[in-house]
């Protein structure tokens, strides 16, 4: 039965695609007068073709094959970047063309490597502006496109090989074509101009010019880079900036994890990390990391390092970079007071790359951010805090997902400590086809695996779904055993008022909540949730399975 409503589920997608393209047919508007726009580009000696290279299509694809054991299958490489030209498109606005990036994803669906394509444009802010994008296949053939999220309203001609969309707002616009399939994705990144001069020279004004720390839009290598007791400190990535991590420990097994632990690392973090994250900031307070540069650590083994951690810092602000394959946990908050995250995306396919990981912290927006990773995309953890110390007051806004490998957005994992006053919301998830386990993971999921706290207000709100080859929604208590990890039978947990409303969805499974047993508390609210194949909310009950032990309101 599963097997058949996943064939009409896909026959479904396939089918709307095509209406759309037939019935609502694009509009291409005349673009604006004396367009002034810089697009994102990276120094010449970090980003090349694939011939360049030396490497072909195929086997970059192939690094990301599920089928290796792990620390083959996660290991570094040091004979290409993470980001390269990407051998499927070039582009152009007006007269002007527009470089085209890739970097290597990974697919559910078939268990192995895709590449993505972006490019990244950036125009005045407060103006009005629309500009046509003209995209043009290299070595196959567009025959039609859907832009997302869907609520952008951007229609695409596609004629003789070459899609044409018109834009005119800020944001993240992600096309996939020939009948919405995953291969050959294409992202455009539509930001705020920027000028580097002028914001450096405003934070050494402000800062002085001994705590702004420049990084020139070249290549830079480095091991990592620890930052500790900073006070009213920048870190500026000017635009290009590629920063790419030197390869120090063969990793390819749990004994050599434990085998290379570095002098004094323990000490430079809050978690208790042995080796130091790539980018480390400890116990600072008033940071500004910001800058449209990139933090590639591709050529890291399987948990080598992790990526940019912030423990127990106050007041900070992260924007505008890109993170590339990284190793491990991409971007961690723990024990963190007042963080701001905006226009960072995370690019990996690596296994337990989380995207971005907000753990016991209190105050923190997540905007306009993108992450397809190679585990869990935007979620809120409490990890076993030497002091209690809470995750809460929490949003993520305006971000857009996509998911090969876990769940999108929500609480994942562990509940050691309180999670309070969480919202998601205005946000997309573009695919997500991770089944391994479906009652663990879906697009958005509240899934307890490791108690000790509480939960106590998370709010899902507006937010659209094109596509999930599973379940679309789910909060449960999980009961089965995981791996390696230390799992225990979860009594007397309680999840309260949790919220889905406003959301629309593809799925090819029935939602799911569950509390597990009769001691666990979980009060879940669904309102206004449909199903585009049904295009209905009345259907609410027939749409969630749901144990005898869970409280559910349909409204």
């Amino acid at each position: 039965m599963l097997v058949l409503y996943r064939f009409l589920f896909r026959c479904f997608i396939t089918l709307s695609v095509t209406f759309s393209s037939i019935f609502s047919p694009a509009v291409i508007a005349p673009p604006s007068a004396n367009l002034d726009f810089d697009a994102l580009e990276y120094p010449k000696e970090a980003v090349k073709t694939l011939a360049e290279w030396g490497i072909t299509e195929e086997t970059i694809k192939s690094r990301a094959d599920s089928e290796p054991e792990a620390y083959e299958g996660c290991k570094g490489y040091s004979d290409i970047n993470g980001i390269f030209i990407s051998p499927y498109y070039t582009a152009r606005i007006g007269e002007k063309n527009i470089p085209v990036y890739a970097t290597t994803v990974f697919l559910g669906e078939t268990q192995y490597g895709e590449l993505h394509s972006f490019s990244e444009v950036y125009l005045e802010e407060g103006e009005e502006f629309s500009f046509n994008i003209e995209l043009t296949s290299a070595d196959f053939r567009i025959k039609d496109a859907i832009c997302l999220p869907e609520s952008l309203g951007v229609k695409s001609k596609c004629s003789n090989g070459v899609m044409t969309a018109s834009i005119n707002d800020f944001g993240i616009y992600t096309f996939l074509f020939n009948s919405a399939s995953q291969s050959h994705a294409y992202t455009l990144f539509v930001r705020e101009k920027i000028d580097d001069d002028a914001e450096i020279a405003k934070y050494k004004e402000q800062y002085g010019e001994d705590n702004v720390l420049v990084v020139d839009g070249v290549l830079l290598d480095t091991p990592y880079a620890h930052f500790e007791e900073e006070e009213n400190y920048v870190v500026y990535l000017k635009q290009g900036a590629y920063v790419r991590a030197q390869h120090t420990y063969n990793i390819r097994s749990m004994e050599d994890e434990n085998k290379y632990i570095e002098s004094g690392a323990v000490e430079d973090n809050a978690i208790g990390l042995t080796r130091r994250p790539f980018v480390n900031f400890f116990n600072c307070k008033n940071i500004k990391f910001v800058g449209r540069g990139v933090l590639d650590l591709t050529r890291l083994d399987r948990r080598e390092r992790r990526g940019l951690v912030l423990t127990q810092c106050t007041n900070v602000e992260v924007e505008g970079m890109k993170i590339i394959n990284s190793p491990e946990w991409s971007f961690i908050t723990y024990r963190c007071q007042n963080i701001s995250i905006k226009d960072v995306d995370i690019f990996g396919y690596k296994m337990n790359s989380d995207a971005f990981a907000i753990c016991n912290t209190q105050g923190g927006t997540i905007d306009r951010c993108f992450a397809r990773s190679g585990d869990d995309l935007f979620d809120v953890k409490a990890l076993g805090a030497a002091e209690p110390s809470a995750s809460e007051n929490i949003t993520f806004k305006n971000c857009v997902a996509w998911g090969g490998k876990a769940r999108c957005y929500g609480i994942h994992g562990e509940v050691n400590r309180a999670i309070r006053n969480i919202t998601f919301r205005d946000s997309a998830v573009i695919c997500r086809d991770a089944t391994w386990n479906n009652n663990r993971v879906a697009s958005l999921a509240v899934v307890v695996e490791l108690a000790g706290g509480s939960i106590d207000g998370v709010t899902f709100d507006n937010i659209e779904i094109f596509r999930d080859d599973g379940r679309a929604i789910m909060c449960t208590i999980f009961t089965e055993e995981i791996g390696d990890m230390d799992t225990v039978p979860i009594y007397n947990f309680t999840a309260d008022n949790i919220v889905f409303k406003n959301i629309t969805y593809n799925a090819a499974m029935r939602s799911k909540i569950s509390a597990a047993n009769e001691t666990n508390k979980v009060n879940v609210t669904v309102e206004n949730v449909k199903t585009e194949m049904f295009n209905s909310s009345k259907n609410n009950k027939l749409m969630f399975e749901t144990d005898k032990f869970a409280n559910v309101t349909y409204k």
